[in-house]
C-alpha cells in the first residue's frame, strides 16, 4: 500500500502536469487562431469606451483597451486558476486540495475557452471566484469590489449575491459587514444602470429577452445538458450535482454558487435556446468541491477533461477530420483574409482605400471582423440583428463616394443598392486552413452614392 507522502507526491505531480499542459494549450491556441467575431465586436467597443453597451456591461471593453484582446484572456485565465487555488486552500486548509482544484479548473473546457478568447466570461470568471473567496473569508471590502467588477463584467454576476443570500438564510445570520459589500457592489454597478436608463433600458431588455424569451421545451433543455457535458466536462457535471446536493454543510455558500447558475439557465433553457457557456461560473466552486472528494474522482474528471481539451485543440490547430460544416474552424480561422479589403484596388481596380466610405455587412459579427482587420468604417445593413451598431452614429457616405458590401451568402439588399448609382461584383474570397475552406466571402462594390 502506498504511503500517504507517496500518494501526495503523485497527486502533486499530476496537478503540475495538468497545469503545464493547460498553459501550453492556451498559449498555442492564442497564437494559432484568428481573432474571432465576438472578440472583434468587443474590440469595437473598446474604441468607444462607455459605461454600457447593448449586449453587456463594459468591463471587457475596458480591459481590451488597456491590455489588448488575447493578453486580456491569458492574464484573466491565469488569474482565475490562481484564485481557485487560493479559495480551495482556505476551504480545506491544505495545499494538496488547492492544487487539485486549480488543476481541475485549468482543464474545464469553458474555462480554457475564456482563457484564450476574450469575451465577457473572461473577466466574469476571475471576478466571480475572487468575490466568492472574499465572501468565504468575510473580507467585506474586497468582496464588494469583486462583486461590483463581476457585475461590470456580465449581468449574471448578480447570481453570486443570490447564492450568498441563500447561505445567510440557511444559517439565519446576515453579517453586518455584508452591507458594506452590497453598498460597494451597487455603487460600482450604478453607472451601468444610469447608462441603461439613458438608452431605454436596452441592455436589461435584451438580456431578459435573450435569456427567457423565444420558444423552448424539453428539446432545448436536452441541448442545454449536452452543452454542459461538453463545456463543463462529461464527469464534472454529474460530480457537480453530487457536490450541490451532498457536499459538506460548511461549504453551503460554494454549493449555492454552483447551483444558482445551473438552476437559472437550466430553467431558461426550457423557455428558449440559450448558450452553453452561460452557467460557466458554476464550475468554479464545483472544482473546489470535487477537489475534496475521493482522489479517484478528481483524477478521472481531470483526465477526461484533458482528453477533451487536447482533442479540440488539436483539431483547431492541426485538423485531420473534415466536416461539411465545421463551426469550430470557421469561428477561429480564415478571418485574416478580410485584410485584403484594406487594399480594395486589388479587388476592384481603381478603387483606393480612401475612396471607401464604409463597409456594410449583414451582421455585427462580420462588420466587426472587417473593422478589426482593415480599420475601415463599418456598419450593419440588410436586416441585421439589432446591436451596438444601432446605438452608434451611422458612418456618413457623401454623394459620389463608394462603399463595399461583404457577406458570406447574400447579395447587397435593395434598400442599400438604391442609394448608389451602380453595383459591381461579386469578388469571391475563399480562405483555406490546412487545405480546408473555412469561409466563402463575397464582396460587392457600391459605386457613386446618390445625393
Amino acid at each position: 500500500m502506498a504511503e500517504p507522502s507517496s500518494r501526495a507526491s503523485s497527486s502533486l505531480t499530476l496537478c503540475l502536469a495538468l497545469l503545464a499542459v493547460s498553459a501550453g494549450v492556451r498559449l498555442a491556441l492564442a497564437l494559432g487562431t484568428d481573432i474571432y467575431f465576438d472578440e472583434a465586436y468587443y474590440w469595437q467597443w473598446s474604441r468607444h469606451l462607455d459605461w454600457g453597451y447593448y449586449d453587456h456591461p463594459p468591463l471587457v471593453a475596458w480591459l481590451i483597451a488597456a491590455l489588448g484582446i488575447r493578453l486580456t484572456a491569458l492574464l484573466c485565465g491565469a488569474g482565475t486558476v490562481a484564485a481557485v487555488w487560493g479559495l480551495a486552500r482556505d476551504v480545506y486548509g491544505n495545499r494538496e486540495a488547492a492544487w487539485r482544484a486549480a488543476a481541475l479548473w485549468s482543464v474545464v473546457p469553458v474555462g480554457v475557452l475564456a482563457g484564450v478568447w476574450t469575451t465577457p466570461d473572461t473577466p466574469l470568471l476571475l471576478c466571480w471566484v475572487l468575490a466568492l473567496w472574499a465572501l468565504y473569508r468575510e473580507r467585506w471590502l474586497l468582496a464588494g469590489l469583486a462583486c461590483g467588477l463581476a457585475l461590470l463584467s456580465k449581468y449574471p454576476g448578480v447570481l453570486l449575491a443570490a447564492a450568498f443570500v441563500a447561505a445567510c438564510v440557511r444559517v439565519r445570520r446576515l453579517p453586518a459587514g455584508a452591507w458594506l459589500t452590497a453598498l460597494l457592489g451597487v455603487l460600482l454597478f450604478l453607472p451601468v444602470v444610469m447608462w441603461n436608463a439613458r438608452h431605454d433600458q436596452v441592455g436589461f431588455a435584451f438580456q431578459l429577452k435573450h435569456g427567457l424569451g423565444g420558444t423552448g421545451g424539453w428539446r432545448t433543455f436536452g441541448e442545454f445538458l449536452i452543452g454542459q457535458l461538453a463545456l463543463g466536462g462529461p464527469l464534472i457535471l454529474p460530480l457537480t450535482a453530487v457536490y450541490v446536493f451532498r457536499g459538506p454543510r460548511e461549504q453551503f455558500l460554494l454549493r449555492a454558487a454552483a447551483a444558482a447558475p445551473l438552476l437559472l439557465f437550466g430553467y431558461a433553457s426550457l423557455r428558449t435556446r440559450g448558450e452553453a457557456n452561460w452557467p460557466a461560473t458554476a464550475y468554479l466552486s464545483a472544482c473546489v468541491g470535487i477537489a475534496g472528494m475521493r482522489p479517484g474522482w478528481f483524477r478521472a474528471a481531470a483526465l477526461v477533461n484533458l482528453a477533451v481539451v487536447l482533442g479540440v485543440a488539436s483539431h483547431l490547430l492541426f485538423p485531420v477530420l473534415r466536416f461539411e460544416r465545421d463551426v469550430t474552424l470557421s469561428r477561429t480561422h480564415g478571418w485574416t483574409e478580410l485584410s485584403r479589403l484594406a487594399e480594395p484596388s486589388k479587388l476592384f481596380p481603381g478603387l483606393e482605400h480612401e475612396d471607401v466610405a464604409v463597409v456594410y455587412a449583414p451582421s455585427y459579427q462580420l462588420a466587426s471582423e472587417v473593422a478589426y482587420f482593415t480599420r475601415l468604417p463599418t456598419d450593419t445593413a440588410g436586416g441585421a440583428r439589432y446591436s451596438q451598431y444601432d446605438l452608434w452614429p451611422r458612418p456618413v457616405v457623401a454623394p459620389g463616394q463608394d462603399a463595399l458590401w461583404l457577406s458570406e451568402d447574400r447579395a447587397p439588399p435593395d434598400e442599400l443598392t438604391a442609394r448608389f448609382s451602380s453595383v459591381e461584383g461579386p469578388v469571391v474570397m475563399e480562405p483555406l486552413f490546412h487545405g480546408q475552406r473555412v469561409h466563402t466571402f463575397t464582396v460587392w462594390r457600391l459605386r457613386d452614392a446618390k445625393p
